[in-house]
């Protein structure tokens, strides 16, 4: 007796946040390729397979930090929240990731950390391997 393994195709992927740092179509293009790459190690992907749905429905990146003289310490925490709908199951997942700078007063000119896409894509495959488990 042979045991099939499940099959699954990401359908759909959409965005309810809008970034002046990186278009929806980038953020659902990415978001489809690391949600396809995580489900292909535990399943298969096929086109006809059991249907996968992703709805951003949050990214913040709140900055915190602390001064002492002339020495500065920003950290940013990239908080990226998900929809996922698969198996006839709704979950909502939140992935976080970390980007910290340490400088002194010269070397830091503005106090706002930069959009890091890194920290994004890490949030969101975290985020995406919550929903598999």
């Amino acid at each position: 007796m042979l045991f099939a393994q499940d099959c699954y195709t990401v359908k759909n992927v959409t965005t309810e946040v809008e970034m002046e740092e990186i278009s929806q179509r980038r953020i659902t293009f990415g978001i489809k390729q690391m949600m396809e790459d995580v489900i292909s190690d535990k399943y298969d992907l096929c086109l006809d397979g059991k249907p996968v749905e992703v709805k951003v429905t949050s990214i913040e990146a709140p900055t915190t930090g602390i001064e002492i003289g002339p020495w500065t310490k920003f950290s940013k925490k990239t908080i990226v929240t998900l929809l996922v709908y698969i198996d006839g199951k709704i979950i909502e997942v939140e992935g976080k990731a970390k980007s910290t700078v340490k400088a002194t007063f010269i070397d830091l000119q503005d106090e706002n950390l930069p959009f890091n896409k890194t920290a994004f894509a890490s949030a969101v495959k975290k985020a995406i391997e919550k929903s598999l488990k």
